[in-house]
């Protein structure tokens, strides 16, 4: 068995593509030791090409060409194809350290870790350091996956859901059918760390530098994707697809309640996406789908403030929600332009 698999979905990432594999090429262990699987999602740029003349030089690449599918279809069909003991997840247009895969992987291994946390650094476009996550204080003890979820965002910072910069154990996902909920563009981070978690009994985190995380113009998360009709319907079913895990009879109460706040933040999510347009129709056909699968009340205990706080006016009525979230939003649009400008904006916008 390999030690590792590297799973790099691919769509429009020509120009980043080759940084990407090299520095996973660039490494301390074996190239027979690990594998790095490149998955073309119908991407209309070369970086098929690009990957394929990689191969060349390396013998350790593989290219799963498929049509456009999704991020979560091409990382499945990635974790399908592993033969790694751990797994790790990377963004084509990020990148790890040089000559750091044997020290995170003999941690790994020392310490039968099922989710190894591993330090990352946020750059902007020009490759500036913006904020950095080392957890050095977490090292070397041992967490349960929903310890581990909070102590990832301890002492006020914030640790975003992702998949990426961390080891999973293979064994780990397939022995519990962890796979990404599939036509879900966008956040699907979000969904499965929370199912992971959940059922995770050996977390560890690495206190040094490892991730390279990149900001570019276009990528998923720097898009408006957020408010499509796309994004919505996958908030929905990640909230969906939560409560069905939830209601699992072999989770603990502890581990019930975990979930809860991912569920009540994807019902949120939904419901924010669908009052961009200051139209009462979307929002309407969110809470209709909602009410259908039984998410016409949502469960509190174990959310953070801020969840219970919008949980509550959700539940007391939707409409209170909608209310409010229209108000915040008119308030910060109001406040991104200025005075001279404002009405030609408003009445652009049809607010008025």
């Amino acid at each position: 068995m390999k030690k590792l698999s590297i799973i790099v979905p691919m769509y429009n990432v020509a120009p980043y593509i080759e940084r990407c594999v090299k520095s996973l090429e660039h490494q301390d262990i074996p190239i027979d030791n690990f594998e790095i699987i490149c998955i073309n999602d119908g991407s209309p740029d070369n970086s098929s090409e690009i990957v394929k003349s990689l191969q060349a030089q390396y013998s350790n690449i593989h290219l799963i060409d498929q049509e456009n599918q999704g991020v979560s279809r091409a990382r499945n069909n990635g974790i399908e194809c592993a033969t790694g003991k751990y797994i790790l997840f990377i963004d084509p247009d990020d990148y790890v350290d040089t000559n750091s895969f044997a020290r995170i992987l003999r941690v790994a291994e020392d310490k039968n870790a099922q989710v190894f946390f591993l330090g990352y650094t946020f750059l902007d476009e020009d490759g500036n350091i913006k904020c950095q996550r080392f957890n050095e204080l977490a090292q070397d003890k041992i967490y349960s996956g929903i310890e581990a979820y909070f102590v990832s965002r301890g002492d006020g910072r914030t640790d975003p859901d992702r998949m990426v910069a961390i080891l999973f154990e293979t064994n780990f996902l397939n022995t519990h059918c962890l796979r990404f909920l599939p036509d879900m563009p966008y956040l699907e981070d979000g969904e499965l760390i929370s199912r992971i978690l959940c059922l995770a009994e050996r977390c560890f985190f690495y206190g040094g530098s490892f991730y390279q995380r990149t900001t570019r113009p276009g990528s998923a998360t720097n898009s408006r994707l957020f408010y499509s009709l796309s994004a919505i319907n996958g908030f929905v079913n990640a909230a969906v697809n939560l409560q069905e895990f939830r209601n699992q009879t072999s989770l603990s109460l502890t581990q019930k309640e975990f979930l809860n706040q991912p569920i009540v933040k994807f019902v949120i999510l939904s419901v924010t996406a669908a009052t961009r347009s200051m139209r009462l129709n979307p929002f309407l056909s969110v809470i209709s789908t909602l009410k259908k699968n039984s998410l016409e009340v949502l469960e509190l205990d174990g959310c953070v403030l801020f969840y219970k706080k919008l949980g509550r006016l959700y539940n007391l009525t939707p409409y209170l929600l909608y209310l409010y979230l229209v108000v915040k939003a008119g308030i910060r649009f109001i406040k991104s332009f200025k005075p001279r400008r404002l009405k030609s904006k408003i009445d652009r916008a049809g607010i008025l």
